[in-house]
């Protein structure tokens, strides 16, 4: 899933991050070993009211040129170029610029290139290109390409290219391409291309194209082509071409083409051509073409072509061929093909049984443990227990 991830990693943030990192650097050279100054204007009493320049501290309207080695500003900060190095310091109130920038942002930020913040920004932050942070990210984030954030995601973050956190995400999450979360995902997410998580997944999830993740999803998935869980599947999920889990899968689940389980399916699974598990089927299987398991389908099984499984208990219908080792319950296919032990009724053009102990109803029925000449009948054979 790495490659996936890093695509659309690499897609929602490589084209805003340049921009929005450029906006770390100073438009004045500072080392390590030159202090930025901290000249400014302050009215009418230093540290209070409106100040012009670059005050460390003030709380009030403050108008400055360029940040540098900021403390605290609480209230209302203006700065109209891209901050310097490190970026340091909180801004509690609304920040406003061209790439505002400090290792906390809280309150209202807004910046017509983006918004940086080195260790946390939370509330409204609103980026022309991108919002960044190097930590958690909290509130709402509107960013015209990306929302990136090294740590937790929470609350409502809309991206016209891409949403992506490292730390994991809670809330909603809208993006044009994709929705990417290294930790758990849990809420209303949808993207244009994919939503990708290396966690758990849990709520309502859209996509235009997949939706993966190396956890198990719970809750509602609607994906243009395949959703695929590394872990179980849980809730309502519907995909153009196919699903699959990596564990069990349990609810409703519609697929164009295929739904996948190596673990087992209860509910109602309906797919274009064809159902596979490794496990048990139980509940409504529908497939277009075969329903095949590794283990037993119990309930109602419907397949254009072929039932294979072990053991088939419930109704069983197939257009051309059931294939089982023991059936009991009901079976309706051209051939009824029971290799081992049938219990219950089978109609057919052809009916076999190995071990009958039940009846049999078509053109021609084969109780292999009846003797002679009951063992190949025409239209009905039975055999008592």
């Amino acid at each position: 899933m790495r490659p996936v991830i890093r695509a659309l990693l690499g897609a929602a943030s490589l084209a805003c991050i340049p921009s929005l990192l450029a906006a770390q650097d100073s438009a004045v050279s500072t080392d390590s070993e030159s202090a930025p100054g901290h000249w400014s204007l302050d009215l009418p009493v230093r540290g209070y009211g409106i100040s012009f320049g670059n005050a460390a501290r003030f709380t009030g309207l403050r108008f400055n040129w360029q940040d540098a080695a900021l403390d605290r500003i609480d209230g209302v900060n203006v700065t109209l170029w891209k901050p310097g190095k490190p970026v340091t310091g909180a801004v509690n109130g609304l920040s406003i610029g061209v790439g505002p920038a400090a290792a906390e942002l809280n309150g209202a930020s807004i910046g017509l290139a983006g918004v940086i913040a080195e260790s946390r920004a939370r509330w409204v932050t609103i980026g022309g290109l991108g919002v960044v942070s190097q930590g958690s990210l909290d509130g709402l984030s509107v960013a015209g390409l990306g929302v990136v954030t090294e740590g937790p995601l929470h609350g409502i973050n809309v991206s016209g290219l891409g949403v992506v956190s490292q730390g994991g995400m809670t809330g909603a999450g809208l993006a044009g391409l994709g929705v990417v979360s290294e930790g758990p995902m849990t809420g209303l997410v949808a993207a244009g291309l994919g939503v990708v998580s290396q966690g758990s997944m849990s709520g309502l999830f859209l996509s235009g194209l997949a939706t993966v993740t190396q956890g198990h999803v719970e809750g509602v998935s609607l994906s243009g082509m395949a959703a695929v869980a590394q872990g179980d599947v849980v809730g309502l999920h519907a995909a153009g071409l196919a699903i699959v889990a990596q564990g069990d899968l349990a609810g409703i689940t519609v697929s164009g083409m295929a739904t996948v389980a190596q673990g087992s399916m209860t509910g109602l699974n309906v797919a274009g051509l064809a159902v596979v598990a490794q496990g048990r089927t139980r509940g409504i299987t529908v497939g277009g073409l075969a329903v095949v398991s590794q283990d037993e389908v119990a309930g109602l099984t419907v397949a254009g072509y072929q039932v294979r499984t072990p053991r088939a208990a419930g109704v069983t219908i197939a257009a051309i061929n059931l294939m089982t080792y023991a059936m009991s319950g009901i079976s309706v296919s051209a051939f009824n093909q029971v290799r081992g032990a049938q219990r219950g009724l089978s109609i057919g053009l052809l009916n076999y049984a190995r071990e009958l102990h039940g009846v049999q109803v078509g053109l021609l029925n084969i109780a292999r443990n009846n003797p002679p000449p009951f063992r190949v009948l025409p239209l009905f054979n039975a055999h008592g227990r």
